[in-house]
C-alpha cells in the first residue's frame, strides 16, 4: 500500500470514528443521563488512542468493523503477551511490550471499548478482563491500600506545607486546607461555596446514616462526581478553622473559593501549577494533594472506631459489625456509595469477610 493510500485510509477511519463519538458520547454507559465533559473527553481520547494502536498492530479495520480478534490483539498487547496466531495484520509497527500495562489502565481501556461496542450495535462483543488474560493477576485491580498515602505518614508537615502554598496563592492554600479537613477532591475544593454549607444534624434528610453523635455537617455537592450530594461531619476545631478561613476568603454571598475572575478550568490549572511549584508530587515529596483525602479517611476512621486503620498499623479489636459500619461511614463521607472503597484508603480489615460490604453495595439504591 502506498504512502498516499495509507494517508487516505487514516483520514477516512478517523473521520468515521469522530462521527460515531460525536453521535453517542454524551450518553452515560448505563443510566439515561448526560455525562460530564471530562468523561467525554477521556472516552474520545481513549478511543482514538485504541484505534491508532490497532493500526500500529497491523490492522486496517474501519471503526464499525471492530471485532473480537481486534479485542484479543489489544489485550495481548496491553498484557505484554504475543499476539494471537493469525490475529495481526501484515504491517505491524508497535513492538511487543517488555512489561504489561497496569490492571487499572487495561480495565479503563476495556470500559471504553465496551461502551463503544454498544454504540455500533455490538453489545456483548467485549468480555470481562479475566476472559482475555491467561494470568488473572495481570488484570486484577487491588482496591486495598498497602501503604499509607497521607501527608503525615510520608513526613510532610501539613500546616507548614499549606502555609507555603498560601504564600504563593491564598485561594489554593484554603482549598488544600478544606481537602485535609473534609476529604474534598480538587474540583470540589475549588468550587466550594462556604455560605450556608454547614447544616445542623437535625436538618439532614430522614434516614440518612452518618453517625448520630455529630452536631453539624458540611453539605458537599458542587464539583462532586455525578453531582451527588454528600455530608461530612464537622468534628474538630481544625475543621471549623478551615471553614472560617474559607468564609473569610469569600466576599460575595454564594461565592466560591476559586480565584475571582478565573474560569473553572483556569482555577483547576492554577491549583495544579501551584502545588507542583512547592513539590507536591509523588516524584518530589512522595505525596500528592489527593493524599489529604487519605489523611481525612484515617482521621475519621480513628474518630469512629477509636483505633488506627489497618494501613496505619492498627489492629482493630472491635466488633465486626461496628468495624464494617466505620468503613461504611468513611466511604460515605468521602463520596463513595460502595463501602469497600474505604479499603483503598484504610487497608483491609483483618479477619473480616468482605461479603457483607458487597451485599451492602448491592442493596443500596
Amino acid at each position: 500500500m502506498t504512502t498516499w493510500e495509507n494517508a487516505m485510509g487514516e483520514q477516512y477511519w478517523k473521520k468515521e470514528l469522530a462521527q460515531i463519538i460525536d453521535q453517542h458520547n454524551e450518553r452515560h454507559a448505563v443510566r439515561s443521563k448526560v455525562i460530564a465533559y471530562a468523561t467525554r473527553d477521556a472516552r474520545r481520547q481513549g478511543l482514538f488512542r485504541i484505534f491508532v494502536l490497532l493500526q500500529q498492530l497491523g490492522f486496517r479495520t474501519r471503526p464499525r468493523n471492530l471485532s473480537s480478534r481486534h479485542i484479543d490483539a489489544l489485550m495481548a498487547y496491553w498484557t505484554a503477551q504475543p499476539l494471537p496466531a493469525g490475529g495481526q495484520g501484515t504491517h505491524r509497527i508497535a513492538p511487543q511490550l517488555a512489561k504489561p500495562f497496569s490492571a487499572a489502565y487495561i480495565q479503563q481501556q476495556l470500559s471504553f471499548l465496551r461502551v463503544y461496542a454498544q454504540w455500533i450495535g455490538k453489545a456483548g462483543l467485549v468480555q470481562g478482563t479475566a476472559h482475555y488474560a491467561k494470568d488473572p493477576k495481570l488484570v486484577a485491580r487491588s482496591y486495598s491500600a498497602t501503604r499509607d498515602r497521607s501527608w503525615e505518614a510520608n513526613g510532610v508537615d501539613v500546616d507548614a506545607m499549606i502555609a507555603r502554598v498560601s504564600a504563593i496563592d491564598r485561594h489554593v492554600g484554603t482549598q488544600l486546607r478544606l481537602m485535609m479537613a473534609f476529604g474534598l477532591r480538587r474540583k470540589e475544593a475549588v468550587m466550594f461555596c462556604p455560605d450556608a454549607a454547614e447544616v445542623p444534624a437535625y436538618a439532614l434528610p430522614a434516614g440518612h446514616r452518618v453517625g448520630e453523635r455529630y452536631v453539624s455537617f458540611l453539605t458537599i455537592e458542587r464539583g462532586t462526581k455525578g453531582g451527588r450530594l454528600r455530608y461530612a461531619a464537622v468534628r474538630t476545631p481544625v475543621q471549623q478553622y478551615a471553614l472560617d478561613e474559607a468564609r473569610a476568603l469569600v466576599r460575595s454571598k454564594h461565592g466560591h473559593i476559586g480565584r475571582p475572575g478565573l474560569t473553572l478550568k483556569q482555577s483547576l490549572d492554577l491549583f495544579s501549577n501551584v502545588v507542583r511549584q512547592v513539590g507536591l508530587t509523588r516524584k518530589q515529596l512522595g505525596v500528592t494533594p489527593h493524599g489529604l483525602r487519605h489523611q481525612f479517611a484515617g482521621d475519621l476512621f480513628f474518630d469512629i472506631a477509636q483505633v488506627k486503620a489497618p494501613v496505619q498499623g492498627g489492629e482493630p479489636q472491635v466488633d465486626a459489625d461496628a468495624l464494617k459500619e466505620a468503613y461504611r461511614q468513611v466511604a460515605e463521607q468521602l463520596g463513595h456509595h460502595r463501602p469497600q472503597i474505604s479499603n483503598a484508603y484504610l487497608g483491609s480489615p483483618r479477619g473480616v469477610s468482605q461479603q457483607p460490604l458487597d451485599q451492602a453495595h448491592q442493596e443500596a439504591p
